[in-house]
């Protein structure tokens, strides 16, 4: 007696075939996810333009963090470097931290630091508005 070969696939042959299958989605997945801007980046308005970036020496210091609270040290993130009140930055000391800024106190007198960018007052549009004016 002849024996029959039969037509179907074993179970491990359709595990894996459908284990490459996940794997080459997972890899197309990544290679499109590559490709999509990253949500938690400020809009372009609110980064520094390239002028005012080139013309900032690349070692000054920049307040990137400020961290208060009840019942702990405030402290500031700058520069990429967590100094607590009273700690020290380069040769300036951490004199005062708030919402918005942090002082440091140096050889040559205070210097402020703060988290936004001083807002800019010019008018770009050329318009104006009146407070009872809608916008749209």
């Amino acid at each position: 007696m002849v024996a029959r070969m039969s037509m179907t696939m074993s179970p491990v042959a359709i595990t894996l075939k459908t284990l490459l299958a996940a794997l080459l989605s997972a890899a197309w997945l990544l290679v499109w996810a590559d490709n999509l801007p990253d949500p938690t980046r400020p809009p372009a308005g609110l980064l520094a333009s390239p002028a005012a970036a080139a013309s900032a020496p690349s070692d000054a210091l920049q307040l990137q963090s400020v961290l208060m609270g009840r019942g702990r040290t405030p402290a500031a993130v700058i520069s990429g470097e967590l100094v607590l009140l009273g700690g020290r930055v380069r040769d300036a000391r951490l004199v005062r931290v708030t919402e918005r800024s942090a002082v440091l106190k140096g050889p040559s007198g205070e210097l402020t630091l703060s988290l936004l960018a001083p807002a800019d007052t010019t008018n770009r549009s050329g318009t104006t508005l009146s407070p009872s004016e809608p916008t749209k």
